[in-house]
């Protein structure tokens, strides 16, 4: 759920130019799109056996891996700017989706209190989701905090550490651990999932995992088997076939995520016919409008989950406040803060 990444020099890939006047690839933009899509259909229109929702958001972690290592590894933004983009990318929306769903759900089963808002506003509802309470409407805040974390986590890095093969380095003795505390929490001490994956000590996995195939990538170290023209789709497809559970172990993470990682890369290297689909206007719509959409589609999701409502029509309200925070919130804001802060 970050802004997409600088074009690598591969002439023939779609690329569309963003506000803050970033360079796009379109295709990335449609991996977010399918990233949210797979969590609308788990959300809304459950597969049995398959945990979609899940899935759309491990697509979402190895992108944000991807791009965070460009930013702040390759073209090393200064932290000033990168945290104040951030900042403005993530949190009007999320202020606004907390306030807004804390007041409208006042009432319902999915009420929640202002404790429970101020750990998601600060980034501690991953944590506090798992040590003190549950708040419905607030449970997909977990991805977010985690998302911020890497953030504090990979810019302190680029800062100690100067050398790029020491940095990769670093980032993979950091995944395997991470990867390793996720086996060891779920399976040694029984653990839950939610207990378990909602850690950013476990999951930041899947980012780090991104981000230093992404370095390898950049620094020409990538094994040439691993560039090949049809490696991300095959990546991609062994990944979903890996995660075909209704709810994943450390399995799927030891094994399934590492070949998202991969994939989200090795897109770069795909035909056009793939990076093409990907591309398309109802794919990179929906990956512009993916942060509003995963922000509420969670309250909508609820009520389908918990009570039965039509699912189309929580479907419908979802991507209708969606738009509403997008175009009326997220962009107009993000916009001001980048050009006056």
């Amino acid at each position: 759920m970050t802004e997409v990444s600088v074009a690598p020099l591969v002439p023939h890939q779609p690329i569309v130019a963003d506000a803050a006047s970033r360079t796009r690839l379109a295709y990335l933009d449609g991996w977010r799109g399918l990233s949210i899509a797979l969590v609308l259909i788990g959300h809304f229109f459950p597969v049995p056996g398959i945990n979609f929702g899940v899935m759309g958001v491990e697509f979402f972690f190895v992108l944000s891996g991807r791009l965070m290592a460009e930013i702040l590894f390759i073209e090393r933004n200064p932290l000033k700017t990168f945290f104040k983009r951030r900042f403005s990318r993530i949190y009007p929306a999320l202020l606004a989706y907390v306030v807004v769903a804390m007041i409208a759900l006042s009432g319902t089963f999915v009420a929640f209190k202002w404790k429970a808002a101020l750990t998601a506003l600060t980034f501690t509802y991953n944590y506090a989701g798992i040590l003190v309470a549950r708040a419905g409407a607030l449970d997909h805040i977990w991805s977010l905090c985690i998302e911020e974390h890497a953030y504090i986590i990979l810019a302190v890095i680029s800062v100690v550490v100067a050398s790029r093969p020491r940095v990769v380095l670093l980032l993979l003795v950091l995944a395997g651990l991470a990867m390793a505390n996720g086996a060891v929490s779920y399976w040694l001490f029984g653990l839950d999932y939610e207990s378990t994956y909602w850690r950013t000590d476990v999951h930041i996995a899947s980012i780090l995992l991104s981000a230093s195939i992404c370095l390898l990538k950049a620094d020409g170290r990538l094994p040439a088997a691993l560039r090949g023209k049809q490696v991300a789709v095959l990546a991609t497809i062994l990944a979903v076939a890996l995660f075909l559970d209704a709810v994943p172990t450390p399995v799927h993470y030891l094994l399934a995520v590492p070949l998202l990682a991969l994939a989200v890369n090795a897109l770069d290297f795909s035909p056009r016919h793939v990076t093409g689909v990907l591309s398309s206007w109802p794919m990179t719509m929906l990956g512009l409008w993916s942060y509003s959409l995963y922000l509420w589609q969670q309250p909508f999701y609820k009520f389908v989950y918990e009570q039965g409502s039509n699912s189309w029509l929580m479907l419908a309200g979802a991507f209708g406040c969606a738009l509403c925070s997008y175009y009326f919130v997220e962009r107009p804001a993000r916009s001001w803060l980048n050009r006056n802060w």
